[in-house]
């Protein structure tokens, strides 16, 4: 067996174990977090809009389209009241 060959073999043993600690950890962490929401009274409003975190390049170029475009509108207005 090559060098190669045996630190792909690890590769795949620590991803394995790595999987099945992962299950483990994630379990804990959510047993964690709903006993955090239970204790401090938290209700699934008050998590409205939070879970949704993740912004799309679409989403950005909107963004960045509205905000270039409204001092261009602005400067138009001030030009046409003169």
């Amino acid at each position: 067996m090559t060098r190669v060959d045996e630190i792909n073999a690890a590769i795949a043993k620590l991803e394995a174990e790595r999987e099945s600690v992962m299950l483990v950890e994630r379990a804990n962490v959510l047993a964690k977090m709903k006993a955090d929401i239970k204790l401090y009274g938290f209700k699934t409003t008050d998590f409205k809009g939070l879970l949704k975190s993740r912004v799309t390049q679409k989403q950005v170029e909107e963004f960045l389209k509205k905000k270039d475009s409204v001092p261009a509108k602005k400067a138009a207005a001030k030009k046409t009241t003169k």
